[in-house]
């Protein structure tokens, strides 16, 4: 018995050596880019059933690079255009070759002129989440450079209150925290998850859900051109958000880089033939009230870019909408971020 125990406690041992040993040559404990709390996915590969979802989904594959980007490039330092915004532009139940960026730069390729844009949204953040990569996540990534940074924000700066722990990019828990600074440190855990990805590729984990903007009856509401009043009670939520678009402005000059401001839509109304359109039924007063506060802060948004003479985009009253392009009040099926992958495109084959 002791000589068996003895054997045991000597391949342990042995076996700890060897993961030391592999930690301090492949891992970030003495170099490598140190990403401490942050709790931005890398090194990620998940692969979704999103049938459930939105019809026609299927399987698709969401991969975040060992930097926590999205996308493809060849060189860090020569990327045409960073995209920063929330789920909206994260678009985690979208494919990588279908999220709207991937749209963008296969309408870039299709016209000989291949433009490489990379997404580097969060899920939940707010602008004062865009501010903060400047200061805590994109200095940490050696050589990182953009021409454009495009800007899809609004919806999350509507509560940006609730969006606190997304904006840190840290959790709010200590433990928590320590546990991410170990994993970003850990070439265990970085070989970990990449045998998970490989296996994540044969075990699809199936999303359900409802297709909530199905079946509707909408009715004429307002023209598409009047100038809505925003609901009572915003206008200091709304001066503090024209503030941080000013703040963000200038985090983008100081990047290198040059502002492009997108407006952005919900799927609360709908934009048809002139006219915004809104629900009928148990759902329209909510429609409105929300449509109002986007429309809202999507002015601020156009008001703002234009005082600082950044590049303007007003999605959100150009482009029609209709029930597959969403899978629940603000987020794209692969049909809408093909919608406003192409729309994007259009707006900026001149620009980029």
């Amino acid at each position: 018995m002791k000589i068996w125990l003895k054997v045991v406690g000597v391949n342990v041992a042995l076996l700890l050596g060897g993961l030391l040993i592999l930690e301090l040559i492949f891992g970030n404990w003495v170099f490598g880019p140190d990403y401490r709390e942050m709790n931005i996915p890398r090194n990620t590969v998940r692969v979704f059933d999103v049938d459930g979802l939105y019809a026609g989904g299927g399987q698709i594959t969401y991969t975040r690079d060992r930097h926590g980007l999205r996308g493809p490039y060849r060189d860090i330092g020569a990327i045409d255009m960073l995209t920063l915004g929330g789920s909206t532009t994260n678009q985690l139940y979208v494919d990588d070759a279908k999220t709207w960026q991937a749209v963008m730069r296969q309408g870039f390729a299709a016209a000989g002129k291949p433009r490489t844009i990379v997404n580097a949204a969060v899920d939940g953040q707010s602008t004062r989440g865009h501010i903060a990569v400047f200061e805590r996540w994109f200095p940490l990534i050696d050589g990182l450079k953009a021409r454009y940074i495009l800007v899809y924000a609004a919806i999350n700066d509507l509560a940006v209150e609730a969006q606190e722990k997304y904006d840190d990019m840290r959790s709010p828990n200590p433990a928590r925290r320590f546990a991410t600074a170990v994993k970003n440190k850990s070439a265990v855990y970085d070989f970990y998850k990449t045998v998970r990805g490989m296996l994540a590729a044969m075990n699809a984990q199936v999303v359900h859900g409802a297709q909530t903007r199905n079946g509707l009856t909408w009715e004429k509401w307002q023209p598409a051109d009047a100038r809505l009043t925003a609901p009572a009670g915003t206008a200091e939520r709304l001066a503090a958000y024209a503030e941080r678009l000013r703040k963000l402005d200038e985090k983008i000059r100081d990047f290198g880089a040059k502002a492009i401001f997108v407006t952005q839509p919900i799927a609360s109304y709908r934009l048809k033939d002139g006219w915004l359109w809104l629900p009928v039924g148990e759902t329209r007063q909510s429609a409105e009230n929300n449509t109002l506060e986007i429309f809202a802060f999507n002015r601020i948004t156009l008001d703002v870019c234009r005082d600082i003479g950044a590049i303007c985009i007003d999605l959100a009253s150009d482009l029609e909408f209709v029930d597959a392009d969403f899978y629940d009040w603000v987020h794209y099926t692969d049909i809408g971020a093909r919608k406003v992958g192409e729309y994007l495109y259009r707006a900026l084959e001149d620009i980029l």
